[in-house]
């Protein structure tokens, strides 16, 4: 690579072992290696090709997460949030601490004059006990500098907005702030086990300290800088510490690959996307997902395509978020007139087309429609999906459902709601703009100078 510069820091890249934990890194990682950095990428099997094709260096990660067992209706969110946090965020330190002092260590070796900078992601577990004292890596004096990347909303707690997890309104009255105190004060005792099992997992560690304090502030605090890939309009308002703090405006789109293979309807998409919006003959575009992770289909890719069986003034396209998935034979046979079924389609190919795209409310796609200018209808509960749906609701690009398992005619209400008040896309059209003159990875460059050892 003869267009390396010595005098630039080596970065080390970490993210949890998942899509919507990586690809943004991935990306990142790409635009850097174009400037001139040495990127070291900590991924994983199924992503090898796309982390190499960025020109970063793959590093395995071991780790393999899997989903807790079901607990049926037995946890509220919030218990079910932290099963979730202990089985599969915390589990995972071991390995991810491992993984990235062996990592840290060879980069020593193999540069031992050049500063290194870690680029991590928020729940990429392996910075935490390094925080709470766990011996350097060899060859260092100091730990290294870190950008702590957030996939999701910010997370930290305030009084002034409401506790994470369930997906309150923003309506800030007396009333409200009592109430959401009360529940903050009633989660301390899940807050004190969570930090109990953090500290039983990373004393074997080596840490000398033991986590205290707020799971989600803990995680937001770790690090030089923390850099969330959105804009500050895009979230509640509240306090912040700026110079900690960036929001760096969302990440660009992406070009198609040139290989990837259109499926035969795609004609239909784009002659319709031609005809003049005054043409009879022009059809509305709805897209609906459900992410990379849910493939429950009867939650809401059918209950979407039933909704609108009967609109010939719309065409509803669902991916189904893995490659190879496939509705069952039965349903693929008796699929509406108006309605396409895909294994997997980038987002960005669509939603440059789409009127309404309907999602279950991961931050990913939720951004994804930002980016493109494209309103939504967000039906989700789980993880963050209930907050990244209030917040869309709040900031007046989406209608939020405040339920996992909306009906067709909740749905059919909502996606016309929104392709008949046009304040939804004109809300799309200006956060895109603002997000997009942010310059994101122009941004992460200039913060990964301020870090740079002159």
């Amino acid at each position: 690579m003869s267009h390396l510069s010595l005098c630039k820091p080596v970065i080390v890249v970490l993210a949890f072992p998942s899509p919507g934990h990586l690809t943004g890194l991935i990306q990142i990682s790409a635009h850097l290696v174009q400037k001139g950095f040495k990127v070291i990428l900590i991924g994983y099997e199924d992503y090898k090709a796309a982390i190499e094709k960025s020109g970063a260096e793959y590093v395995a990660h071991t780790w393999r997460w899997v989903l807790p067992p079901p607990d049926g209706l037995q946890l509220n969110h919030h218990e079910r949030l932290v099963k979730n946090l202990k089985f599969v965020f915390a589990d995972a330190t071991p390995a991810t601490f491992t993984i990235l002092k062996q990592t840290l260590e060879r980069v020593r070796e193999q540069f031992p004059r050049r500063q290194v900078i870690i680029l991590f992601e928020s729940l990429a577990q392996g910075i935490l006990p390094f925080v709470y004292g766990a011996p350097l890596p060899k060859g260092f004096d100091s730990f290294p500098k870190v950008i702590n990347f957030n996939t999701t909303m910010y997370l930290a707690s305030h009084p002034s907005v409401p506790p994470f997890g369930p997906g309150l309104p923003y309506d800030p009255t007396e009333e409200n702030l009592n109430l959401w105190k009360a529940i903050t004060d009633a989660r301390m005792p899940s807050e004190i086990a969570m930090n109990g099992h953090y500290n039983d997992i990373m004393r074997p560690l080596g840490t000398t300290r033991d986590m205290t304090g707020w799971m989600w502030d803990t995680l937001m605090e770790v690090g030089d800088v923390t850099v969330l890939p959105t804009t500050f309009s895009t979230d509640y308002p509240r306090p912040i510490d700026k110079k900690k703090v960036r929001f760096i405006g969302g990440l660009p789109l992406k070009p198609m690959s040139p290989d990837f293979v259109y499926p035969k309807w795609w004609p239909e998409i784009t002659s319709n996307a031609a005809l003049p919006a005054s043409s009879p003959d022009k059809k509305k575009v709805v897209l609906v997902a459900q992410g990379t992770a849910q493939h429950d289909y009867t939650e809401l890719i059918l209950p979407t395509i039933s909704a609108l069986s009967s609109r010939d003034d719309i065409i509803v396209v669902a991916t189904l978020g893995k490659r190879g998935a496939t509705l069952d034979d039965e349903l693929s046979a008796t699929l509406p007139a108006n309605a396409k079924a895909i294994d997997y389609l980038p987002y960005d190919a669509l939603l440059p087309y789409t009127d309404v795209f309907v999602s279950n409310g991961g931050y990913g796609g939720f951004m994804h429609g930002i980016m493109n200018g494209t309103p939504m209808v967000l039906a989700g509960t789980l993880a963050d999906k209930a907050e990244v749906a209030s917040r869309a609701e709040y900031i007046g690009v989406a209608v939020n459902l405040r339920t996992g398992w909306p009906t067709p005619e909740a749905l059919r209400d909502a996606i016309d709601k929104v392709l008949t008040n046009d304040s939804f896309k004109k809300k799309a059209v200006q956060l895109k703009e603002e997000n997009e003159a942010m310059d994101a990875l122009g941004q992460v460059e200039g913060i990964i100078d301020e870090l740079t050892e002159k």
